[in-house]
């Protein structure tokens, strides 16, 4: 844990990942006030959705050819000069409802550029942490992920009040510069990348590898498939269904909205601080942190949904933060055990794009089912995929371990 280039990584996925949040609060605030249309604001997520779906089917391309520091440092330089162009567009004022479809293609080449960038930052921790001290990386880089995403859209919101968009659009222009820098100085060796292919087929087989490898190995089915049933719930914690649900079934306020956030978010700190202290322990019983996470957050999910005391949302909200970090730690743990370098970048890009098209679908489809019977059908659904989720892992447990057992099947690179 003292590797100097992890720190680095650490570092510069840190302000990016605030970059990623405050440049699309920013746009939206940008959209809405040219436009005045929630319509135009509500393209800015979906367009964001088909970038990274697009991005993660076409990465293993580019992974194939580039090495992952490479692919990192450099799709970060590219989405810093987007930026720039973006910030100069809407500081000189030529953002207006006719030419708004500017802002949508730039938002899409940077989501774009993050399916190339997040998939290369995850497989490179492997190689720059013992497999020992694995489960720590994951636990900083998922919480520290995880706290940037929760606290950064409301301090996004707080800044685009004082700054303006123009303001905040700088300040994301200033963490892209210097995450780029920070990126600069991972170190990390790799393999030499293998010699351009020039055959189609060879590009199609190279597209389709993550989506091989998930498929023939059980453990990689049984774990992808426990977040594609997550990816299903997760839109139930997204503003549109949560605060119909503060209004309608909790009865109070919407600052209860940021009161949950907080919650939600104390929960998801509290599990990284503990798998980090307690590393040897959760990597000894992954198998049962694992279970114990996916069956807390399918319960968490359905008491949360029928409540009606607000106090109470706050700790179930707190409970499944704790619980759904634990899993998610355990996840991607056990998956970087399975595989390594290049291919471990191409599973992470298949993932990506299976989350994000999942994620989209269920999200309209909540949103559907929330307006046509209740909030509470909602969360019923969501619990009953998690429980689902549950169901598909104490089934596989026997499959599920983080240390690599070497007389069975486990995938090398073999670019």
């Amino acid at each position: 844990m003292k590797n100097r280039s992890f720190k680095v990584l650490l570092a510069g996925q840190a302000l990016a990942d605030a970059g990623d949040v405050f440049y699309i609060v920013a746009l939206i605030t940008s959209v809405y006030n040219v436009t005045n249309s929630l319509f135009y604001v509500s393209l800015v997520p979906v367009i964001n959705m088909l970038g990274g779906f697009t991005g993660g089917f076409l990465a293993p391309l580019i992974i194939d050819r580039y090495k992952l520091k490479k692919i990192l440092f450099n799709s970060q330089l590219i989405k810093t000069c987007f930026l720039l162009m973006l910030t100069l567009y809407v500081s000189l004022l030529l953002l207006s409802q006719d030419t708004i479809v500017t802002i949508y293609i730039i938002i899409f080449l940077i989501t774009f550029l993050d399916s190339f960038s997040n998939p290369a930052s995850s497989a490179l921790i492997p190689q720059l942490v013992s497999e020992e001290n694995l489960l720590k990386a994951n636990s900083l880089m998922s919480s520290i992920h995880q706290f940037i995403q929760m606290g950064g859209w409301a301090a996004g919101g707080i800044l685009a009040a004082f700054l303006h968009a123009n303001g905040l659009l700088m300040l994301t222009f200033s963490l892209y510069v210097s995450s780029t820098c920070l990126l600069a100085f991972v170190k990390v060796k790799e393999k030499k990348p293998p010699v351009e292919r020039s055959v189609k087929e060879s590009k199609m087989t190279s597209m389709f590898e993550g989506w091989r490898i998930i498929a023939e190995d059980k453990r990689l089915r049984v774990l992808h498939l426990t977040l594609i049933f997550s990816s299903i719930a997760s839109p139930v914690w997204v503003s549109s269904i949560l605060y119909p649900f503060i209004d309608i079934r909790l009865g109070v306020g919407t600052e209860w909205w940021g009161y949950i956030n907080t919650s939600l978010l104390l929960g998801l700190f509290l599990a990284g601080i503990l798998a980090f202290k307690q590393s040897d322990f959760v990597n000894k019983n992954i198998q049962n942190v694992l279970l114990l996470g996916g069956f807390m957050v399918f319960v968490m999910t359905l008491l949360f949904g029928v409540n009606v005391n607000p106090i109470l949302s706050l700790l179930l909200i707190g409970i499944y933060g704790l619980f759904e970090e634990l899993r998610m730690i355990s996840i991607h743990s056990i998956i970087q055990s399975l595989v390594r370098e290049k291919l471990l970048a191409k599973v992470y890009a298949v993932q990506s794009s299976l989350i994000m098209a999942t994620f989209g679908i269920s999200t309209l489809m909540m949103g559907i089912l929330g307006q046509r019977y209740s909030i509470v059908v909602v969360f019923i659904v969501a619990s009953i995929s998690l429980c689902f989720s549950f169901i598909n892992l104490i089934t596989s447990r026997k499959s599920l371990t983080l240390s690599i057992d070497r007389s069975s099947k486990n995938f090398e690179n073999q670019l």
